[in-house]
């Protein structure tokens, strides 16, 4: 099931399966429709121009296998499923894994052909409308692809030698942290409970926050290829000297520059990185960042170093904030501002942080 679609279940009752949305039961497919199901979703396809990619969606069920006989590029996304997901096709979008990698093959030249079933009825507006959301996360990404590729080559060739002698993610096995913490709203009534703790690993938002609150963390997490992530850094040299660097090696120059005590890396699908790793032989461990936030690099590197071990993350709101973090608040300008006297009042900083970051 994709987490999107959280208002949909299914039910299979005397071989009927059916979707049932806000209480409404919706029939799909039943045991004695699979040759007609199979022909109208083959006949869908045949009927998209070559031109445009189809994509379906409508739940999928193993006996509709067939389908992904055709070699004609298409998607089937299944906001749900009937069975075991034991099918297994990269044309097939079934589960929130299948989705990031979705989003990582759609280049800026595909025309999609969306074709809703008709058996969604009642649902069709809340499946649209999730559909939409889906493809503006592949807009975005994207977008972002267009404004950071000559800014990761940029970066890539600056870091590269020092890069050589980053050790990879994996040696933090050795610093298993007692909590994850990034920068949301929430942050501000943990602080005294973060300061109980040994092991603390955070975003690099996150960072002047808990410094300004007495708190020192073990390891920080950087990803960001713009400048502007030096900025979480200032003033902290001090501190550094006892820290570890988590960084990707496309990130910013001036960051990995800092004085930490080590620098971490690892081998994200960037092929720049893959291409740098394996023209130096390095032994990266293998990580997954397909959103590109650090708080989801903090959070999955956790996962992959102690499968199956729960951990608190604070200052995680389950979205991300844009406008009003503790990178870009009031501790913010105490701390990279207020202390050096390069503004005179909070309202004009706040002002001119507005004006940078609302566009």
């Amino acid at each position: 099931m994709l987490s999107d679609f959280a208002k949909l279940a299914t039910r299979e009752e005397d071989g009927r399966l059916s979707v049932i949305f806000e209480g409404e039961v919706l029939p799909f497919y039943s045991t004695r429709s699979k040759m007609r199901d199979v022909a109208h979703f083959l006949n869908v396809l045949s009927q998209t121009p070559n031109e445009k990619t189809p994509i379906i969606v409508a739940p999928f069920t193993f006996t509709l296998q067939e389908i992904f006989s055709t070699p004609r590029r298409f998607y089937w996304i299944s906001p749900v499923s009937f069975g075991a997901p034991t099918f297994t096709e990269e044309r097939l979008v079934a589960t929130d894994i299948d989705l990031q990698k979705f989003l990582m093959d759609v280049e800026s030249v595909d025309k999609f052909s969306i074709y809703i079933a008709p058996q969604w009825k009642n649902a069709t507006g809340y499946v649209e409308e999730k559909i939409r959301h889906i493809l503006v996360r592949s807009a975005v990404r994207l977008k972002t692809i267009g404004y950071f590729a000559r800014l990761w080559q940029i970066n890539l060739r600056v870091n590269a030698s020092a890069a050589l002698c980053y050790a990879s993610i994996d040696e933090l096995k050795n610093d298993k942290p007692n909590f994850l913490v990034m920068a949301g709203p929430s942050l501000d009534a943990t602080f005294r409970e973060i300061k109980n703790t040994d092991t603390v690993w955070c975003a690099d938002t996150a960072l002047g926050t808990l410094v300004g609150h007495g708190i020192f963390p073990r390891v920080v997490f950087s990803v960001d290829a713009g400048f502007a992530s030096n900025e979480h850094f200032v003033g902290f040299s001090s501190y550094l000297k006892k820290s570890i660097l988590v960084a990707d090696v496309t990130g910013s120059p001036a960051v990995q520059r800092l004085p930490f005590a080590r620098i971490l890396s690892f081998a994200s699908s960037n092929p720049l990185v893959v291409e740098f790793i394996l023209s130096n032989k390095l032994t990266w461990l293998a990580m997954e960042n397909h959103s590109g936030d650090v708080g989801t690099l903090v959070q999955n590197t956790y996962k992959a170093l102690f499968p199956n071990t729960k951990i608190r993350v604070l200052g995680h709101d389950g979205k991300h904030h844009r406008y009003v973090t503790h990178a870009r608040g009031s501790a913010y300008f105490t701390r990279t501002y207020a202390k050096q006297n390069r503004l005179f009042n909070a309202e004009t900083y706040m002002f001119k942080l507005s004006r940078r970051y609302n566009g």
